[in-house]
């Protein structure tokens, strides 16, 4: 605002007729009023009243910004004060000469609601003794806004509105908290006056307001615990048959809720009067509530075992968080168990109700002609190792630039999600955290893209080289002879796998080849002097695949997308998880015709034909080539690294070549 001279008086406010806004105005909310006073200022504008619409538009800026609840502010800033300064002295900023304007209106304002707001923003702007008044005076307003607003709109009609009411009173008590010990007229008193009547008007109010207010005493020890706890009953008994009568999901929800919020506040009354009995009697029907919903589930127009699964799973850990002795707590652990044997049933029951979605279906025509073209009149090596190179590893920085927008698109991060096993399990949820949110979607998606390739590429692949050749376990041999990755020990055991897998039989390949991966890795770190076992007790159990993969000194073995390949595949619970499933049991037949399993034979395969110590194919700069094979210790490594650098250019612009064809096919 530009200053005015001289500056604006409250005669200026008195006669520019804000009360023609105020009068306007149906329902006295400073945010009704907003749209007047913009109006107003631009009326003012269009007639040349300078005076008069400066004093509209400091009215509209003042009014411009919502009292938001302490919730909210939680999230950004640590008090209404803080809300208040930070608006208006970087969004909206009251320069001093505006601020002097208010503080001189204030008193003069015959509207509570927007005295209360202004005078609010003075004592949150100018925090100082003398302004400990305007506390006072925002205090006062803000319980009279509240009482003109209820006696205005109907909570019966129009329950939703109860929010207005508890905003301003939870307000007026947040600022008589603040100054009730420096002032002689105790607002503190007078506010928990008002808010026990509201309360006993509004028992069964069916928006809440009762069990807010209730919440606003306990926060602060104030309050009567026996009567209170009463009025928390009668109003959770209210809302449970409320619920169970409910016609739809969402008002059936809402019951529930309040229910159990209820219980909770009772228990709380308990707490405060030290009545231990009754506390935890109030949080077993609290948590019994999710038992009653589930029922519901079940019971009404569109009933849900997957539902009614989540309300035990909830029933389940309410049960077991009832805080006391282990005999005081051993109802709540009995029904924990009871809501556990249900919730087996009904996952079972649940996997019944998954949806099915028609998609058009994808046509691989193409890919499959080009990934049999790719191994097609080859010698066998050289087919294995065109296979071998054939697609590439998920690119993890492309797949979180991918999952990070379409969590921006469609909230994704911000809605944890459960990850079931066949049984309707759950076996991962997802963090609420973003980071953590977006790398748990990051390994969903990899296991679709996981899918695709080995449906897409390296099955009619595989399918041709079978065509064209008939393949002996012995074929693999020279590939994994001599190879830094596979023990020498081992390398019949890795050749089972491997030729399993080509011939088609994921049964073995799997059982193979996964604890050969464990093993390996752990081969490789102990070459490096990396202790890949615990000491306890005198006791050396080796560590497991979950743990190993998480050393740092990994990532001189495996590049990140190839980690991330195998953690994925292996140990995530957001990912395929095979190694974990497959320890435990939990691989049915089905699951080893899953395009998974081709996949991870084909990470095999790729792993041992990168690490090929043939003249025509080792891969010289993997730090592992030096340590293992047939250049174990030898002294002249490093002059024949020299002699072959000229030749093994050539063969890597082949790979290269043929990796960046895959990649270009792919994304055609």
């Amino acid at each position: 605002m530009t200053s005015i001279n001289p500056p604006l008086t409250k005669e200026d406010f008195i006669n520019s007729g804000w009360q023609d806004v105020v009068n306007a105005s149906e329902m006295k909310d400073f945010e009704v009023y907003k749209q007047g006073f913009k109006q107003k200022q631009q009326e003012a504008e269009k007639a040349g009243n300078i005076r008069q619409q400066a004093v509209f538009g400091i009215l509209a800026k003042v009014t411009l910004h919502r009292l938001p609840t302490l919730k909210i502010l939680n999230n950004k800033y640590k008090s209404h004060e803080e809300y208040f300064i930070h608006i208006f002295t970087k969004c909206d900023p009251l320069i001093d000469e505006e601020l002097n304007f208010l503080t001189e209106i204030a008193p003069e304002i015959s509207d509570p609601e927007l005295q209360a707001r202004i005078a609010d923003i003075l004592w949150s702007r100018r925090h100082n003794k003398s302004y400990f008044q305007m506390a006072q005076l925002a205090i006062n307003a803000y319980i009279k806004s509240a009482i003109n607003l209820e006696n205005s709109i109907s909570l019966v009609e129009h329950p939703r509105n109860s929010s207005l009411l508890f905003n301003r009173i939870e307000r007026a008590f947040i600022l008589a908290n603040k100054i009730n010990n420096n002032n002689k007229l105790k607002p503190l008193e007078k506010v928990v006056e008002h808010i026990e009547k509201v309360i006993d008007r509004y028992q069964e109010n069916p928006y809440h307001l009762s069990a807010r207010l209730m919440k606003l005493l306990q926060e602060n020890k104030l309050g009567d615990p026996k009567k209170y706890a009463v009025i928390a009953e009668k109003a959770a008994r209210l809302a449970e048959s409320s619920a169970e009568k409910a016609a739809d999901l969402s008002e059936s929800s809402l019951g529930w809720e309040w229910a159990r919020d209820n219980w909770e506040i009772k228990a709380k009354w308990h707490s405060i009067e030290k009545d231990r009995e009754n506390e935890i009697a109030a949080l077993m029907l609290s948590a019994e509530t999710y038992f009653k919903e589930a029922e519901y589930a079940l019971k009404n127009n569109y009933p849900s075992y997957t539902r009614a699964s989540f309300f035990l799973k909830e029933a389940i850990e309410a049960f077991r968080n009832i805080p006391g002795t282990k005999e005081e707590t051993a109802t709540g652990k009995a029904r924990a168990e009871e809501a556990h044997k249900l919730l087996v049933q009904y996952q079972q029951e649940s996997m019944k109700e998954s949806m099915t979605i028609s998609f058009e279906p994808i046509d691989f025509t193409e890919e499959a002609k080009k990934a049999r073209a790719s191994v097609r009149g080859k010698k066998l090596q050289d087919a294995l190792f065109s296979l071998a190179f054939l697609v590439v590893p998920t690119k993890v920085s492309e797949l979180q630039k991918e999952v990070e927008q379409m969590s921006k698109d469609y909230l994704l991060s911000s809605i944890p999600k459960d990850k079931v096993n066949q049984m309707g399990k759950v076996v991962a949820k997802q963090s609420s955290e973003p980071e953590a949110a977006i790398k748990c979607e990051m390994y969903k998606e990899a296991v679709k893209e996981q899918k695709i390739k080995a449906i897409e590429w390296i099955e009619p692949a595989r399918e041709q080289i079978n065509l064209e050749h008939s393949v002996q376990l012995e074929d693999f041999l020279p590939i994994l002879e001599n190879n830094p990755f596979v023990p020498p020990e081992r390398v019949h055991l890795f050749a089972k796998g491997l030729y399993a897998g080509l011939t088609g039989d994921f049964y073995t390949s799997t059982h193979i080849l996964i604890p050969q991966i464990e093993n390996s890795i752990r081969y490789l770190l102990e070459r490096k002097g990396v202790v890949t076992s615990k000491y306890d007790k005198g006791i050396q159990d080796e560590k497991n695949l979950n743990k190993i993969l998480d050393l740092p000194e990994i990532n001189h073995i495996f590049n990140e997308d190839t980690l991330f390949d195998l953690k994925g595949l292996l140990v995530e619970h957001s990912g395929s998880n095979l190694r974990n499933c497959m320890a435990h049991g939990l691989l049915d037949d089905e699951d080893f015709s899953s395009p998974l399993m081709s996949y991870l034979w084909w990470v095999m395969l790729r792993r041992c034909c990168s690490l090929f110590t043939n003249k025509q194919q080792v891969d010289l700069s993997d730090p592992w080539v030096r340590y293992a094979g047939m250049f174990k210790d030898d002294p002249f490594f490093d002059e024949f690294v020299e002699n072959m650098a000229a030749y093994r250019r050539e063969v890597d612009e082949q790979v290269t070549a043929q990796e960046t064809t895959a990649e270009e096919s792919q994304s055609e």
